[in-house]
């Protein structure tokens, strides 16, 4: 056998995307062998599937926000109550403000933005640690919730319903009637992000920034510039997410995107993308998603524990963020850091 080929399939089986493809495998036979034994209940359905790829959709935007800020060696803490406000103020603008739809998701995720200026400014002209900086907006940002979600005569609203058809399409419709086009739409955006990421200049900026800040600064790149541009679209993303949900449950929610506050980081992490910056891609953190959104469909599925799951999910990060620390060392050791 060719020696170059060996070493293509080595490195294959050694990537990131091999181990959690296997990963995913090793998932749907285990819930397919365990999901009968509760009241005979089947995993491996076209109903399942759909709804994996349902579960995929509000996160995927979260996960793709963090898989950029993190690439640069930043991060964002505030992305699920970004979202929330966005699907709040949707319902709000909707329903109290009188707005057409396209108006109030406009508004919606010209906020979001806004608040991604923020965690920008905050972190690079009073330079705070994005961490500190993210976790402290996302305090404020539940605040505005509040302020946003409390009526005229001062009663506050956990959820705020409404109805708009136009905008129950956009995370309903199904193409064929079989494949949502939130779906659809996920995936051009994870393609879009994966090639400006690896293949484009920009792409290289964020990894240099990343990988070496010091370097990057030295070669001219404009990081200030380049933060900003993330975090707001970090934020933006987030919005998408926000809208996404609301459109799905016709509703607004102080508690909304609750369960996935640490989805996109986990899956981004899980998916090989460091926690200290300047390695992985998008197409791992798709894979990262798909794993983790499958774990919590089996658990459903076989009957489990929601605490269980929860505390599981928990488990899944910090064996992640475990896993990133290791390689990260060994990443330094090698160059003799």
């Amino acid at each position: 056998m060719n020696v170059t080929r060996v070493t293509g399939i080595n490195k294959i089986i050694r990537s990131k995307a091999f181990t959690l493809f296997a990963l995913l495998i090793v998932l749907f036979v285990l819930f397919a062998i365990i999901a009968p034994f509760n009241n005979g209940a089947r995993f491996i359905t076209q109903r399942t599937i759909i709804g994996i790829l349902q579960d995929i959709a509000v996160p995927a935007f979260l996960t793709i926000g963090a898989g950029c800020l993190m690439v640069s060696g930043a991060i964002d803490l505030s992305q699920a109550r970004i979202g929330a406000l966005s699907g709040m103020v949707v319902a709000v603008a909707i329903k109290n403000w009188q707005l057409p739809w396209f108006a109030a998701i406009a508004a919606a995720l010209l906020i979001s933005a806004l608040i991604g200026l923020i965690n920008a400014a905050l972190v690079n002209e009073l330079n705070f640690q994005p961490f500190i900086a993210t976790m402290s907006m996302s305090s404020v940002v539940y605040a505005v919730m509040y302020l946003v979600a409390t009526d005229k005569s001062g009663q506050l609203q956990g959820v705020i319903n409404y109805k708009s058809p136009t905008v129950a399409l956009i995370g309903n419709y199904e193409i064929g009637g079989v494949v949502p086009v939130s779906v659809v739409f996920l995936v051009v955006m994870f393609i879009i992000y994966g090639v400006v990421l690896s293949k484009t200049k920009f792409g290289k900026t964020l990894y240099l920034m990343g990988g070496n800040a010091t370097a990057a600064r030295l070669s001219g790149i404009n990081s200030k510039k380049t933060s900003y541009f993330l975090f707001i679209n970090c934020a933006a993303l987030s919005g998408i997410s926000g809208v996404l949900y609301s459109s799905r449950t016709q509703q607004g929610s102080l508690l909304a995107l609750a369960n996935d506050q640490f989805t996109g980081l986990t899956a981004a992490i899980l998916g090989g993308i460091s926690f200290g910056g300047g390695s992985g891609g998008m197409g791992g953190a798709f894979l990262g998603l798909v794993v983790i959104k499958t774990f919590n469909k089996g658990m459903t599925i076989v009957g489990a524990n929601s605490y269980l799951t929860s505390v599981l999910s928990g488990s899944l990060l910090l064996a992640a963020l475990s896993l990133d620390y290791v390689s990260q060392r060994r990443q330094r050791k090698r160059v003799g850091i």
